[in-house]
Parts: structure tokens; sequence; C-alpha cells
């Protein structure tokens, strides 16, 4: 199979496709370069038209052909709009109602859909309400799973729970307000009342909250809570609990796996990484035995 080259700056070559990030909640986060592209745009096709109209009138931006293509019917519309730009040869910018198109929002089918024509495909960086929350959270940045929206149904949403339990990342997801107290009380379930968890709702808006504690202080605290606007919710991953080294059970285990035929090189490796301690430690105790 031969590689692709997606290449969109090459030049002036149309049709091309923009997948524009807008503001999460300040109008002011909005980026001069998606204002460019939104202003050139041939054709702005949107999550819905109702709330880009308003959008483009707030920034003082020139109203534009506004084409639908919704999450429910994204492969379809996109399949015309993507036969649309091949055959005017259009610049086409896509947004969704809020945040980065594709991150629980439809516009990741429609790039595939232009990636399939030929059509160039770009993005136009703009906020993302999972980043901001994990960045203010205080957990660790470097890994992470992001997983958005859980199933509407708890027992499908405690069975994919429990497969989540014991990861060592910190864990992303998207819940709306009606759905929030479920969420936490499964969360407390599965992953116990003592992990530590960061609430964060009305990103970048007036009213934006952050709230820090374990599942099971924020599920004692619902009706302190106020439940508007949808939230993001960063669970701590799974801390492995580190044994304390302790000579003489140290040296039990490894007269049982001496007694089972292990090598004592092999015994002082396996123990080191148990105990979280050097292996010259484990086998400097256990080199008489």
């Amino acid at each position: 199979m031969a590689l692709k080259f997606n290449r969109p700056f090459g030049g002036e070559e149309k049709p091309i496709l923009y997948l524009v990030g807008t503001p999460i909640g300040n109008i002011g986060d909005f980026s001069v370069h998606a204002r460019e592209i939104l202003t050139e745009a041939d054709l702005v096709v949107c999550e819905d038209t109702r709330m880009t109209a308003s959008l483009l009138e707030k920034l003082k931006l020139p109203m534009k052909k506004l084409v639908s293509c919704y999450s429910q019917k994204e492969e379809e519309k996109g399949r015309k709009i993507v036969a649309q730009m091949k055959e005017e040869k259009l610049m086409a910018a896509f947004v969704s109602d809020a945040g980065m198109p594709g991150i629980s929002d439809p516009g990741a089918l429609l790039a595939q859909i232009a990636l399939e024509e030929g059509i160039p495909v770009s993005t136009i960086p703009g906020p993302t309400a999972f980043v901001s929350a994990l960045v203010a959270s205080g957990f660790d940045t470097a890994d992470f799973s992001f997983y958005g929206f859980l199933p509407v149904k708890s027992s499908a949403r405690k069975k994919l729970l429990s497969t989540l339990k014991d990861r060592p990342e910190t864990l992303i997801f998207y819940e709306a307000p009606h759905r929030f107290t479920e969420m936490m009380e499964d969360l407390r379930d599965s992953f116990g009342e003592d992990r530590r968890v960061s609430v964060s709702r009305e990103l970048t808006k007036i009213h934006e909250e952050n709230i820090y504690g374990t599942l099971g202080e924020i599920c004692s605290s619902f009706d302190n809570l106020t439940l508007k606007g949808e939230f993001v919710i960063v669970v701590e991953g799974h801390k492995k609990e580190e044994k304390a080294f302790d000579e003489k059970t140290v040296l039990e285990e490894a007269k049982k796996m001496l007694e089972s035929g292990e090598k004592k090189t092999k015994i002082a490796k396996i123990l080191a990484a148990e105990y979280s301690v050097p292996k010259d430690t484990v086998y400097i105790l256990i080199k008489d035995l």
C-alpha cells in the first residue's frame, strides 16, 4: 500500500478541509488563525448552524453559508459535503458547538471521508475541555487516558469501569449533569472511596468550578454541588501499594522459592521488584541460604 502525504500548507490548492477549534466558554479564547480561516472559508460546516451563526455574530465575522453535519448524520452528510468540495474546489471549515472537533464531537468521520477522497485536512487548534481539566487537576499529565462519555446504562458503565480500576495512568471522563451523581457513585463503587478525583465544570466561564477530593467525599456532598453544565471528571491512576522490606519475610519467601528450584539470582530479581529495593540488597541477604 502506497504512502499518502497530507501537506495542507503546500500551496493555495483547493479543495481543503480545516477542523477549527472554538471556545469552550470564554469567547476570548478564539484564535487569530481561526478567525482568518472562518473569514476565508467558502463553506462553514457546523454541528449546529444556530450555534455557529451566534458565534460568527459575536466575533463580528462575515456570515457564511452554513451546512449542518451533526453526529447522527455525519457520514451521510459528510459524503455529500466532500463531493461538493471536490466538484466546486471549495475551502471548507468545520466547527463543532464548542471545543475541538472530533473530541466527543463530530468531525473525525468528516476528516476520514475527506482524506479517503484525497482532500487535505488541517487542524486549527483550540481549547479542549479535558486538557484544561487535566492540567488543573494536579494529577499526572504525562500518562493519561481519555474516555469521554461512558455508556448511559449503569450496568454497561460499571462493566467498563471494572476493567479500568487498576490502570496506573490518570483517567478522564465526560458526564452530563443529569447523570453526574450516578456516574460518581459507579466510580466510587468500582475504584473505592479513597481514590482521588478532580471534577470541573463551566471551564473558562465566569462560574468555572474545580472540585478536589476523594470519590467518597464527592459522593457524600452531592447536596452541596451545583449540577449544571457538562462535567469533566479526572481520576488519579491506581497507585500500587509498596510492600515494606522485612528481612525475615524476604528470607522466608526466598527459601520457598529455592525449594521450588529457582536460582538465587532470579529470586533476588523477583523479590527486588516486589519490594522496590536494589537487587543486590536482596542477593546479599539470601546468598548464604
